[in-house]
């Protein structure tokens, strides 16, 4: 994969999870869920099982700014992306199911929804802007010597 379009895509999806947390803490409205949970949770199935284009909007968009600032494709491993992908599916799926049972869990759902957001947040900010993918870091250090997985030098540290 185009490390320049994941990283493009990733910065995208810190600007998600900045309008992600001002809902949370100060708009507090449900259409922001209602429109952002759809785009994220197509995003992300889409570009692990096709890449990031040309199912996955961020994707798309993200390989486009790749392709203006960054006209040089870097060739990085699918493999890791694809778990990164499937670790923030679950994590925007963590948030609705969260945001949905909001009446059960009382006053106590915002700080988890916002705990949550806040990791997407960080997650993507370091992918994005620093080149760290902490998934990546995840899958080479544990998941490698778990299920006896072949390592990725590209994404080692």
């Amino acid at each position: 994969m185009d490390e320049h379009a994941v990283r493009a895509q990733a910065g995208l999806l810190n600007v998600i999870t900045w309008i992600a947390l001002m809902n949370i803490f100060f708009w507090r409205d449900k259409i922001f869920v209602l429109v952002l949970f759809p785009l994220v949770s197509w995003e992300f199935p889409t570009s692990m099982f096709f890449g990031l284009a040309p199912f996955a909007p961020i994707g798309v968009l993200g390989s486009l700014l790749a392709i203006l600032l960054h006209p040089e494709p870097y060739w990085k491993p699918a493999r890791p992306k694809r778990f990164a992908w499937a670790i923030g599916l679950t994590l925007a799926s963590l948030c609705l199911t969260w945001f949905l049972l909001r009446d059960e869990l009382g006053g106590t759902y915002r700080p988890l929804i916002g705990a949550t957001v806040l990791t997407c947040n960080v997650a993507t900010w370091l992918k994005s802007s620093c080149g760290f993918c902490l998934v990546c870091f995840v899958y080479n250090n544990y998941l490698v010597k778990w299920f006896d997985l072949e390592e990725c030098q590209e994404c080692k540290i």
